[in-house]
């Protein structure tokens, strides 16, 4: 896969993370191959002035095409008829675009809905916006070896179990809105357990690309 290099601006780095703004997206796809996986739902929620704003989520189901090898249907539970009459991918494609354009994109699990992502962009002859990147998960593995030293219990990667373990509410999983809102409320839960303080810090612990 095709490295994107993402340059941010030194003044953006060293902000306080709270002036930033984070889309925090999820997908739910025909399978788990980057190369081959069609997006059948997509969602996004931002978190602003480090709080999640609920109002401006965005979420819809995706028609995935001709040729979709369908797959995961146990997990995320949609059907083909139930994406028939839904919007295409490209119109989709073009408001997300808006959102990750003003700011930091975060997502639970960036080795598959990041290329994914990427994939469906050159696809519709789209210009990746090389935005800034947090994975979810990064930040728990960062925040394990913190409390490694205090305890032998793990920190759980899972994103049902890890907002447990933080002591957030569950929400019915597999539904890309209440995962993307799920991811959101985990993220900002993370950055103050974490104690980060700068978009950087957030970058180097929990950056993916």
């Amino acid at each position: 896969m095709r490295v994107v290099r993402v340059v941010v601006a030194r003044s953006l780095l060293r902000v306080p993370w709270q002036e930033a703004v984070y889309w925090c997206m999820d997908l739910e796809t025909t399978g788990l191959d980057p190369r081959t996986a069609r997006i059948l739902a997509a969602a996004a929620v931002p978190v602003r002035d480090g709080v999640v704003r609920y109002g401006e989520l965005y979420a819809t189901r995706v028609r995935p095409g001709r040729g979709a090898v369908w797959a995961g249907a146990e997990a995320h539970h949609l059907v083909p008829r139930e994406v028939e009459d839904a919007p295409r991918l490209e119109g989709v494609l073009r408001r997300l675009d808006g959102c990750l354009r003003e700011g930091v994109l975060v997502v639970h699990g960036s080795q598959v809905e990041l290329p994914v992502l990427q994939r469906a962009y050159r696809a519709h002859g789209m210009a990746w916006p090389r935005v800034p990147v947090v994975d979810t998960v990064r930040l728990l593995q960062r925040l394990e070896r913190r409390v490694r030293w205090l305890t032998a219990a793990s920190v759980p990667l899972d994103l049902g179990r890890a907002r447990a373990y933080l002591g957030l509410p569950a929400y019915p999983r597999h539904d890309a809105a209440s995962d993307a809102v799920a991811t959101a409320e985990l993220f900002v839960a993370l950055v103050v357990r974490l104690g980060a303080r700068t978009l950087e810090e957030l970058l180097r612990w929990g950056g993916a690309r």
